[in-house]
């Protein structure tokens, strides 16, 4: 399906060129059909056939199937040939209200559209509101269309094309080829048809796989249905059943029903106009001029970096309201120089960098803005807006990998992806992180410089000091004469990341071990040492020491030991007295000792104080 917007000066034909398109009336109120006048926007829809399937093919109002099998014919190997679908003949418009006092309406519905039918009258000529529409259109990047001159059986056509062509010299709407028509003779109608046709083969291929962001241009209730909205779907697909949210705190919506042009369908790809029946709870605002996305795919955001363009450079006013799809939401300008300026939003949107935004003040267009940056960093005070201009200058306002890694130093692939920016191609050093060179750089000078003295360093301390969002990262970002063991870094060539007073001491205490010794300094031993907490916690975290309390270590393999001596008691409950004399140790030994044989279930304490020994342990110990 192809979708176009009507634009141009208000009674300048737009409707009544749609009503002979297609037959159907885009006007759907009775004042508007009372008045002559489009207010809101319209919907109307034809198929339109490439000329060159047949003379035979002729546009017929109302929708068409997607896509229809072709008949099958036998392959040389008798084996049926595979269907093959059919182009898309359909092409839907949105008709918009062409006065200025309803210019955000008409921004709302030619906002998603890909394609433009620009409108002037042949006796009526380039009017105020036919530049409006061009700037707006400019402003949204729209570069396809056509150009239609309209009553052409009242004045010749060939002045109203000439002041629209130098009007619109220099836009991207320049080129436009252009056709004259008369609806009420059908004069040019079969020429504009043709054109429709050949503009349809050079509109670029829409990515069906693109996460969904809808934005809804009508929304209301309908018994029987629910909630329904309507829009410009321009990319990726709907089907029957799918959930969209409008934000990450707002209620999901799940899809119930589906419709393409008026008929009813089970999944959609955009292009396409479609109507969906959703189920939850709206938005208390509505959903009109609010985006459905394919949740978790976009960054709702209240902050943007953009490039202005247009008129507003030129301007001082620090409120103005931005247009994207259909929506249109006040802004605060905080302008940095060179163009550039952050747009605080006066709801959050789901942006994505190239996103472009049309600029208006008192509802006259005054400029455009290109997203750069949907969700920037803080900036601090106004004098630190110079340095975050030369950044955004240096953007090329497009979705680059290479760029965003650069800029941001540390960025996860999700961030990125969320807006807009592909990460087929990318490279994690750690989970989803991404690192730019600068930071690499950064990081390892600063693991070389903590280790330069030979002694480990606190993993802890330098995660705070370099900022770093995941430990993870210092471990892959290490250099490779560095290495990260148990919480310290350390030399490479280095294998215990202990200080030299904690591997005296570990040695001591597997030396007594191996004579049969349960030995366990004292606070005192310990301070003449110059052994404190940090070292003992790193000690119990490298495995060379466990943990019976907080003033008694031990050498690994105590606890097991100490379980073992106590076999000879296993016949009858004990007590702490007589496994202190099994184990020849002072009483604040034996205490931390058989509760933590307590804690790990190689002994059961009994009402009376008295322990016995687990008895999956004698199993244990009978078996072997």
């Amino acid at each position: 399906m192809m979708v176009l917007a009507t634009a141009g000066h208000v009674d300048h034909g737009k409707s009544t060129l749609l009503r002979a398109l297609t037959g159907m009336e885009p006007d759907r109120t009775e004042e508007e059909r009372r008045r002559g006048l489009s207010i809101d926007l319209g919907y109307v829809w034809t198929t339109i056939p490439d000329p060159a399937e047949g003379a035979s093919a002729r546009s017929a109002p109302g929708p068409a199937p997607a896509t229809r099998p072709a008949p099958e014919r036998p392959a040389p190997d008798d084996h049926p040939a595979p269907e093959r679908p059919v182009p898309d003949h359909r092409v839907a418009f949105v008709d918009v209200p062409g006065h200025e006092r309803f210019l955000a309406t008409m921004l709302a519905g030619a906002g998603p559209v890909p394609a433009v039918l620009f409108a002037v009258a042949a006796d009526g000529g380039w009017m105020p509101q036919s530049q409006e529409h061009a700037t707006a259109l400019d402003a949204l990047g729209v570069r396809a269309g056509l150009l239609v001159v309209t009553r052409c059986d009242l004045a010749d056509p060939g002045p109203a094309l000439a002041r629209a062509r130098t009007a619109l010299a220099g836009t991207g709407l320049a080129e436009l080829p252009a056709v004259a028509v008369s609806a009420r003779t059908g004069q040019g109608l079969g020429e504009l048809r043709t054109a429709v046709a050949a503009l349809r083969n050079r509109l670029p291929a829409p990515r069906t796989d693109a996460p969904v962001r809808l934005w809804a241009d009508r929304a209301f209730a309908r018994p029987g249905h629910g909630i329904v909205v309507t829009g410009t779907l321009t990319e990726g697909s709907i089907a029957r059943g799918d959930v969209l949210h409008t934000g990450p705190d707002g209620p999901p919506l799940t899809v119930r029903g589906l419709e393409e042009l008026g008929r009813a369908t089970g999944r959609s790809t955009g292009p396409a106009r479609v109507a969906l029946s959703l189920r939850g709870e709206a938005p208390r605002d509505g959903l009109r001029g609010t985006a459905l996305c394919t949740p978790g795919t976009f960054t709702l955001t209240g902050t943007a970096d953009v490039r202005l363009a247009g008129a507003v450079l030129r301007r001082n006013s620090p409120r103005l309201t931005v247009h994207i799809g259909s929506a249109a939401v006040p802004a605060e300008v905080r302008r940095f120089g060179r163009g550039t300026a952050r747009l605080a939003l006066g709801r959050p949107l789901p942006l994505r960098i190239g996103d472009r935004m049309v600029v208006t003040e008192h509802r006259r267009v005054v400029g455009s803005a290109l997203v750069l940056d949907p969700v920037p960093p803080y900036t601090g005070p106004r004098r630190a807006g110079g340095l975050r201009a030369e950044i955004l200058a240096a953007h090329p306002g497009t979705p680059d990998l290479g760029h965003e890694t650069a800029v941001r130093g540390l960025v996860r692939t999700g961030t990125l992806s969320r807006i807009g920016v592909d990460c087929a191609e990318a490279a994690p050093v750690a989970g989803d992180w991404l690192v730019s060179a600068a930071e690499r750089r950064r990081i390892s000078g600063a693991v070389t410089e903590a280790t330069a003295d030979g002694e480990p360093a606190d993993a802890n301390s330098l995660i705070r000091r370099l900022g770093l969002p995941d430990r993870a990262l210092l471990a892959a970002l290490l250099p490779a004469d560095r290495a990260l063991r148990e919480g310290r870094i350390v030399r490479a060539d280095r294998a215990d990341p202990l200080p030299a007073a904690a591997r005296t001491l570990v040695a001591a205490l597997e030396a007594g071990l191996a004579r049969g010794e349960f030995l366990a300094p004292t606070p005192a031993e310990l301070a003449a040492l110059g052994i404190g907490r940090r070292e003992l916690a790193l000690a119990v975290r490298a495995g060379r020491l466990v943990r019976l309390s907080d003033t008694v270590h031990v050498a690994p393999g105590v606890p097991e030991r100490a379980a073992d001596a106590l076999t000879p008691l296993a016949e009858n409950p004990f007590t702490v007295s007589e496994a202190r004399i099994r184990w020849n140790v002072p009483r604040r030994i034996a205490l931390p000792l058989i509760e933590h044989l307590d804690r790990t279930g190689a002994t059961r304490r009994g009402p009376d104080d008295r322990r016995t020994l687990c008895p999956t342990r004698l199993t244990r110990e009978n078996s072997t």
